[in-house]
């Protein structure tokens, strides 16, 4: 067992150097249990919803691992619910953990002897992200000192956390900025290129009078419109051109380009950042790319509402739908498009069914 303040000086020369999320709570919690008296920890992300996952486990004893660590991952329990109502500020022992007990009296003798565990919320700031749990063979209890090492290497992870969190947006920034000049050297070289190319076949055509000559001329005059129109709906992925004239303007804009018929309406008056309303227009133009790729069908409703500050917007179509369940919706970008929406405070849900059409319903909250 390393002496504490050489494993917190350990601990902390690791997380300053990762940059990687998984690499770094995998590492940390197993620096922790390695070098103490704990036996096995493990770390849930909580968001704003309360919804948890487990974002990194080490040495969970076996009925913590059946079914895919299925009493890890589904139901609340005591700390996570303490968490949720700000109950939990400093390292805590739990005297009953609902998870191990459910394990246990479905695996009998699999818990390893682990009964209890303490816990402890990741914070930095005022900002918290989840919780990181130990616990040890045949211990209902974890003294004084345990519990203040456990606070000091939560604080740790929960700096390290923010570290990374700000390290990403600054990384999004740059990725923006390039993004925005790569649309202007597309729409100032790429496009006008096409454009020449359209204009050139279609004066060489009118010279011309050989029928398969004409045929191959119209067919380049036709690619290169199309090939424009792609470029165009990419430069405006790229870089939202049009918000400047307000969202509104510039689905009506996307949506011609995609070809996608639009029915758009607003009902209330909404104020949101203009980071938020471009999160919310990238996901509203990824839907309507869903639209144009899954549906079979040209046309959506566009709506959006304020209700109980908040702004609700559905994107529907009446087209094929299909089934939530199985893996192969990924290609829909769906798990981007909620992230998205889950770093406005906001939540997004998809209702669809085969045959039934879809139905994408984003909420994000409005300023006061």
């Amino acid at each position: 067992m390393k002496d504490k303040l050489k494993l917190l000086k350990d601990i902390a020369e690791f997380l300053n150097e990762e940059t990687d999320l998984k690499t770094m709570l995998d590492g940390a919690l197993r620096e922790l249990i390695d070098h103490t008296a704990f036996e096995t920890g493990w770390i849930f992300f909580i968001n704003e919803a309360g919804e948890h996952e487990m974002a990194a486990h080490y040495q969970l004893p076996p009925s913590l691992k059946k079914r895919d660590c299925h009493y890890m991952e589904d139901g609340s329990c005591w700390c996570v619910r303490a968490y949720q109502k700000g109950h939990l500020q400093t390292a805590t022992n739990i005297f009953v953990c609902s998870r191990l007990e459910k394990a246990q009296l479905e695996f009998p003798g699999e818990n390893k002897g682990i009964t209890h565990h303490a816990t402890m919320p990741l914070i930095s700031g005022t900002e918290s992200f989840g919780l990181l749990n130990v616990a040890s063979p045949n211990r209902e209890e974890f003294d004084k000192d345990e519990l203040a090492l456990l606070e000091s290497v939560s604080f740790q992870i929960g700096s390290t956390l923010k570290r990374i969190e700000l390290t990403a947006k600054e990384k999004e920034s740059v990725v923006i900025k390039e993004r925005q000049r790569l649309a202007r050297d597309l729409h100032d070289s790429v496009n006008q290129m096409l454009f020449s190319i359209g204009i050139t076949s279609h004066a060489a055509k009118s010279l011309s009078g050989n029928g398969k000559v004409d045929e191959a001329l119209t067919s380049i005059e036709n690619t290169s419109k199309h090939a424009m129109k792609e470029m165009k709906a990419l430069i405006w992925q790229l870089k939202p051109i049009g918000l400047e004239n307000g969202i509104l303007h510039a689905i009506e804009s996307y949506s011609d380009l995609l070809g996608v018929d639009v029915n758009i309406e607003l009902e209330g008056f909404y104020s949101i950042s203009d980071a938020a309303e471009t999160e919310l227009y990238r996901v509203i133009q990824e839907s309507l790319n869903n639209v144009m790729k899954h549906s079979g069908v040209r046309a959506a409703d566009v709506k959006m509402t304020v209700q109980d500050k908040q702004l609700v917007t559905t994107v529907t179509d009446r087209g094929a739908g299909f089934d939530l369940r199985k893996k192969t919706v990924t290609s829909y970008g769906f798990g981007n498009m909620r992230e998205r929406i889950r770093k406005l405070g906001g939540e997004l849900d998809i209702e669809t069914e085969i045959d039934e059409g879809t139905v994408v319903r984003i909420t994000v909250p409005i300023e006061e």
